[in-house]
This record gives C-alpha cells, structure tokens and sequence, in this order.
C-alpha cells in the first residue's frame, strides 16, 4: 500500500547539482581548501518509480485517465509511469502527482511526490509547501522532514535545517539520510563536535557512504586529529578508489604527522591521477574538502493507496 514504510533510494538532482559533481570538469572545480565555508549539494531521492503494470504503460494510462479524469489513484500511477521512463519525466510527473493531491487532499503520499518532483525541477518554494502539506497531514513522517530540511539548507536556513533533521532522525533512528544531513546543518553552523557526531552516526547505519567518510575526515584534520582523519580517508578510499582528493588529503595528513616518505607517495599518486593538484596546490598545506552533499527521501510507492 501506498501508505507503508518508506523505502529510500538516492536520485541526484542532476540539473541544479552538475557543476559541482562532474568527475571531469573543464574548470578545477571542487578543489576547495577547508577553511573556506563547504558547499552543500542536494542528492534527492526521486519518487521510485515502478515498472507499470503488463498493459498499462504511458499510452495505456493516458487513455484512462482520459475516461477517469478525477480518479487520484489513476493520476498517481500516470505519474509513477512517467518516472519509470528513462530518463524521468519529473514534470509530468509532478502534474499527475499534484492533480492527484488537489483530487484527493489527505493523499500524503501524492503531496510527498509532488514536492519531489518540484524540487527535481527546482521549483524550491512551491517544493517546500508541498513538503509542508505532507507533514501537516502525517507530522510523523520522516522522509518529508528530511526533505523539508534539504530545502532550508539550500536556502542557507541552517538553524531551520537542522531543526528539521533532527525531528527525522527521533522519529526513524534508522535514517542515515537524517543523521547525515544533520552532519551538514551543524558543519555550517560551525558546531564541529556536533557534525563530527552526527556524520559518525550516519557512517554506523551506513557503512558505504564516502560522503560521511570526507566530511569527518576533514573535521578531524581541522581538530588535529590526523590518525582518525587517515582512518576515514583510508576507508573513503576503499569506497571511492582512484580519487585523487582523497590521496591528497592522506598527503596532507601524514604531512602533518611529519611522515614525510608516506606523504609524497600519496601526492604523486594524486597528481598522477589529476594534475591539476600540482598546478594548484603545489606544496601548499591546503586539506582538499571531498564534496558534501544532502540526501533527500521518497518511499517507494505501492499501487494503490492507504484507506486507512
């Protein structure tokens, strides 16, 4: 049913967030020393979409809503068809997925992936309202107040944020997008202990996660606690290998620990990668800052939707 947990699966927001996650950028972007203020990327989770059913595709759906222009459920399954295309139709989808709330107004579900459709095609205020919506019909439901959070940190509202992220992370402990967001809203407040905390949260729900591993890792170098920042950076490494902003940031780690032999092999293997960090960077002491981003959730829908 429509109205069960959430199942979250990452979707990058890829028009607004591009020109900060290119791997091969014309320009040397995402070298940033860490003193400087990080910039927050949004990664949203698009409202999973199913494989329509046999015979009800794009041109099957249309036809019916056609003869059942008021039924909801018709207009939120037109949607997730939309997003089952490749690439996702989030415009269209987020007109079916509107209509279907207008129809149906306590259908949280249609709120919730109206607003991620919003958001994916930067429409933020009209995203937020929706996000609002959903949680004044649910006020438990996490993935809203993870997104609702996302918006407020795009909009450099980091008090508002991580308000947001914490009120997700009590109601679904589990949520390793809310404990790392939470990591992000504090970073920016310059609570350091705090994001140090929350990153190191979401790194035990979520293992794999190498955002979490960069962004600890560099606050442990700004605290001068260079073994825990190569412990990270090692298993950043593991996840991410062949990036060079993690070698050179093991560089200057072990720079800093005065283990000097350690230190040049990682920067040869850094430059060697990308030679732009020689042209850069030189023999500065500058800690590359490993992109950070924000999660944002969707459950996957079930057909159909909750009656109760």
């Amino acid at each position: 049913m429509v109205g069960s947990q959430p199942n979250v699966i990452p979707h990058r927001i890829q028009k607004n967030m591009r020109r900060f996650t290119d791997p091969h950028p014309s320009k040397p972007r995402g070298l940033s020393p860490l003193f400087l203020l990080p910039v927050l990327m949004a990664i949203l989770a698009g409202c999973a979409p199913e494989e329509p059913k046999s015979g009800h595709g794009i041109d099957e759906l249309a036809a019916l809503v056609r003869d059942n222009p008021e039924d909801p459920e018709l207009r939120f399954r037109f949607g997730l068809a939309f997003l089952a295309e490749e690439p996702p139709d989030w415009e269209q989808a987020g007109i079916q997925f509107g209509r279907a709330a207008e129809l149906a107004p306590t259908f949280t579900e249609a709120h919730f992936n109206h607003g991620v459709c919003l958001a994916e095609t930067e429409r933020y205020p009209e995203a937020e309202e929706a996000f609002r919506l959903t949680i004044s019909l649910d006020p438990n439901y996490a993935p809203a107040w993870i997104n609702l959070g996302v918006i407020h940190q795009l909009n450099r509202r980091f008090d508002e944020a991580r308000d947001a992220f914490q009120r997700a992370a009590k109601i679904d402990p589990s949520s390793y997008e809310a404990a790392f967001n939470l990591g992000c809203a504090r970073d920016n407040m310059r609570d350091l202990p705090g994001a140090i905390e929350a990153y190191e949260a979401a790194i035990k729900l979520r293992p794999d996660l190498p955002y979490a591993y960069g962004n600890v890792a560099r606050l442990y170098y700004l605290a001068g606690r260079y073994p825990d920042a190569i412990a990270r950076l090692d298993t950043a490494l593991e996840i991410q290998p062949d990036t060079p902003a993690i070698y050179y940031d093991l560089y200057q780690c072990h720079r800093a620990l005065g283990d000097i032999a350690k230190s040049e092999e990682y920067y040869k293997t850094a430059i060697t990668i990308d030679p732009r960090y020689a042209e850069i960077y030189g023999e500065s002491r500058e800690f590359v800052n490993l992109p950070q981003e924000l999660m944002m959730t969707t459950p996957r829908p079930e057909e159909g939707r909750d009656e109760n």
